[in-house]
């Protein structure tokens, strides 16, 4: 006959794991959990499946971005700038270009300026923003541009001994970009995220308007371009674009010339452009909204020769 034996067993199993293997390494990860993209990289969270039966346990919060981001756009605006027209030898230093004609090249680039800030003076020397949908009031059809922070905000002190000023960094994005000329292919480089490109982009010619200062080469998400050549909505967007200029003080009231023919400002004054827009058709009420008549050819010359024939 068998008899009852009483065995001591333990009460922890040593195939379980101990809970205090998943708390952090230190209390700062629970006190700053994601305060900084970098450190996320830095010290990778533990997986759902190492974190038990409750994988929320210790997941951080997420990362406070919408007060990051207003910081950083606040910031950008005290970078200096740099547009393409810089760099743009179809264009007079009234016309926008601020280097010599030997540095300067036709059809410049935003993305260009960029790839050479980065390949020629580094890719980490200054603190960089690009902007494509931003322009220049003289160089409206060629959208984009580079902002970056040479010099300290505050004292104004160059951040960076090799280079001291503006027109040394124009210098040596000038020489880049005539070792390296804008091709046909360029615009492509750049791709934005939900803008397709047109459809047979690189065999369209740019169609540029008698008495318009604009690259032969632009942007895919250029106005000229989006919409496979000159149409209406064009030339509206570049009313707007003009009457903004005017209104910020950047071009003459009376038109980029000041008063008489077109290229001063890379455009032609309100007049030209009326003429041309009814040369090719007429467009309604856009008249009205320049200034003139609103009808398609008529407008004030017309009257002026009805007025002359009844003098007569």
């Amino acid at each position: 006959m068998s008899h009852a034996r009483v065995e001591e067993l333990s009460d922890s199993d040593p195939d379980i794991d101990d809970p205090s293997d998943f708390l952090p390494h230190s209390d700062e990860h629970i006190i700053r959990p994601a305060a900084a993209s970098h450190s996320s990289q830095t010290h990778p969270s533990p997986s759902s499946s190492s974190l038990g039966t409750n994988p929320t346990l210790f997941r951080p919060p997420p990362a406070p971005t919408p007060q990051i981001r207003p910081q950083t756009r606040e910031e950008i605006k005290r970078f200096q700038t740099l547009y393409p027209v810089y760099f743009d030898s179809t264009r007079s230093k009234k016309q926008g270009r601020r280097v010599s004609s030997q540095l300067a090249i036709p059809n410049p680039l935003a993305w260009q300026v960029l790839c050479a800030v980065r390949f020629a003076v580094g890719e980490n020397v200054f603190r960089m923003a690009f902007e494509p949908e931003k322009t220049h009031p003289k160089d409206w059809a060629n959208p984009g541009r580079v902002k970056l922070l040479l010099k300290d905000p505050d004292t104004h002190a160059p951040l960076n001994s090799q280079i001291r000023s503006k027109a040394h960094l124009y210098t040596i994005i000038g020489k880049w970009l005539k070792e390296n000329p804008t091709t046909k292919e360029a615009p492509l480089e750049l791709r934005l995220q939900g803008l397709p490109i047109p459809e047979n982009f690189l065999q369209t010619e740019v169609a540029v308007p008698r008495g318009w200062k604009m690259g032969t080469i632009l942007p895919v998400h250029s106005s000229a371009v989006s919409g496979g050549g000159v149409r209406d909505d064009f030339f509206k967007e570049a009313m707007e674009e003009l009457r903004h200029a005017q209104s910020q003080g950047h071009l003459p009231a009376g038109g980029p010339g000041g008063g008489g023919g077109g290229g001063g400002g890379g455009m032609p004054d309100i007049n030209a452009l009326q003429s041309m827009m009814n040369g090719m058709g007429g467009m309604g009420g856009l008249g009205g909204m320049m200034g003139g008549g609103g009808g398609g050819g008529g407008g004030e010359s017309s009257g002026k020769k009805k007025k002359d024939k009844k003098k007569t």
